[in-house]
């Protein structure tokens, strides 16, 4: 299971990232580094209420938690775009490994 990002120093670090990945609403920045993987969310109050953007959180989180693979070191920003609430499971699934194949 990937920490969280919490620390404002630690989101700096996105705005040049190593690596960028993107499958339908979903876009993925990576940037490497020798801590652990932790993860951030970013889910924009155009996608949906409150009650809409913490429901796709925890789906991300249960998929991203569930993986095979685990993360490799570094900070991962999974960022949400407008559509993203109207995926299935199995479809968020699907975006989200796409996603994770960096470009």
């Amino acid at each position: 299971m990937p920490e969280r990002i919490r620390l404002r120093r630690d989101f700096s670090g996105f705005s040049r990232p190593t690596a960028r990945g993107r499958s339908g609403p979903i876009r993925i920045a990576y940037v490497s580094n020798d801590s652990p993987a932790a993860v951030a969310y970013a889910i924009g109050k155009h996608v949906g209420n409150a009650v809409v953007r913490n429901r796709i959180r925890r789906r991300i989180r249960a998929l991203i938690d569930s993986r095979d693979a685990p993360l490799p070191a570094g900070f991962y920003l999974v960022k949400c775009g407008i559509g993203a609430q109207e995926l299935t499971y199995d479809q968020l699934h699907d975006h989200l490994e796409r996603a994770f194949r960096f470009d």
